[in-house]
């Protein structure tokens, strides 16, 4: 019988293990405190949370959260913040208009050439390092996914929110492709000084570029502005010993060539309800591990244990084992406990 690290090891290199892994992140009390055996609080979160994983779970990605006091800050630059229980929101950086943007990220873009390695850098580097070492001691036999740099569109959009970032793409159109460019090489230049022992056998590389109706950009700005930058990320990635496994919510089937003419070896979370298909993508893509793949919008929290049960079979056999079995997003708070269980026994029961 394999352990968790074997099972998920086989699945990400085209094998078939004893059985179908787990795949989540679990930010759901009720689970946490079932598979701990303990009743969980802020205090002993440290504990807990991560006593849960290990028989709840075989992989997990990043980041393992600990559950927070719910409360409003106000940061130094005036914008608030949210700290809900297992969650947290923050309030959009705003500029007074497109060129006030620009004029901020040209300055970013002046401090320096991206591909420059500096001490700063490399003890940067060792910290990450250092963490990821961190929690795998805390996670035990759980897979880890850790987290590993991409292009980054994301967080340029998520610091300003999407409405004014769309204004930058039109008022300003050279200043975002200036900034994916900087940050894609300050990416690749990363993989280039991890040590031959750095031990990330794959990463987790989170870029939300869809929403439910599709792609968030056009797919000519996509592939002219985005793609080229993925693909040069995943090949410093693999030339390091790394396989990717790649993030978006959303509805990914317009561009899941170009994702897979990227590179990447995984796709994560497949998302059921914005029209992702784990038969259709295994079927276009046999060599592609999948992982998620069971609804979390609707089925999860409000569907009966047999009807999650059914869902887990399908995908399972849908994706002749090329896949880890886990939520479309992450296991929250909605999701009824008998819930999660009638994933894991149908998982288990299913060889």
């Amino acid at each position: 019988m394999q352990n968790s690290i074997e099972r998920v090891r086989a699945v990400i290199n085209g094998e078939i293990p004893d059985r179908t892994p787990l795949f989540d992140l679990l930010r759901n009390d009720a689970v946490i405190e079932y598979f701990s055996g303990r009743r969980l609080t802020l205090e002993n979160a440290p504990e807990v949370v991560y006593k849960a994983y290990e028989p709840a779970v075989d992989a997990t990605r990043p980041q393992v959260k600990l559950p927070a006091e719910e409360k409003t800050l106000r940061l130094p630059d005036g914008r608030q913040q949210k700290q809900y229980r297992w969650t947290a929101w923050t309030e959009p950086h705003h500029y007074a208009d497109s060129e006030a943007y620009a004029a901020a990220k040209r300055a970013e873009l002046d401090t320096g050439d991206p591909s420059d390695w500096r001490e700063s850098d490399q003890h940067r580097l060792d910290a990450a390092l250092t963490r990821i070492a961190g929690e795998r001691q805390k996670l035990g036999e759980i897979f880890l996914f850790p987290g590993i740099p991409g292009p980054g569109l994301m967080g340029l959009y998520g610091e300003v929110g999407i409405k004014q970032f769309s204004y930058a793409l039109a008022d300003c159109p050279g200043i975002i492709p200036a900034l994916l460019e900087f940050q894609s090489t300050r990416a690749a230049t990363w993989y280039e000084h991890l040590p031959p022992d750095h031990g990330i056998e794959a990463g987790f590389l989170g870029d939300d570029i869809a929403f439910n109706a599709g792609p968030l950009f056009s797919l000519v700005w996509l592939r002219a502005h985005y793609f080229p930058h993925l693909s040069r990320i995943i090949c410093a990635a693999h030339a390091k010993g790394i396989k990717v496994l790649f993030h978006s919510d959303g509805n990914l089937n317009p561009i899941l060539d170009d994702l897979v003419q990227a590179g990447i070896d995984g796709l994560n979370p497949i998302e059921v309800l914005a029209g992702m298909d784990v038969g259709d993508i295994h079927r276009r893509f046999p060599h592609l591990f999948l992982a998620g793949g069971i609804d979390v919008s609707w089925l999860l929290p409000l569907g009966s244990p047999q009807q999650v049960a059914n869902a887990v079979k399908q995908a399972i056999d849908a994706a002749e084992g090329r896949i880890m079995i886990g939520s479309s997003t992450e296991l929250n708070n909605e999701v009824p406990l008998q819930n999660y269980l009638a994933l894991r026994k149908a998982v288990l029961e299913k060889t």
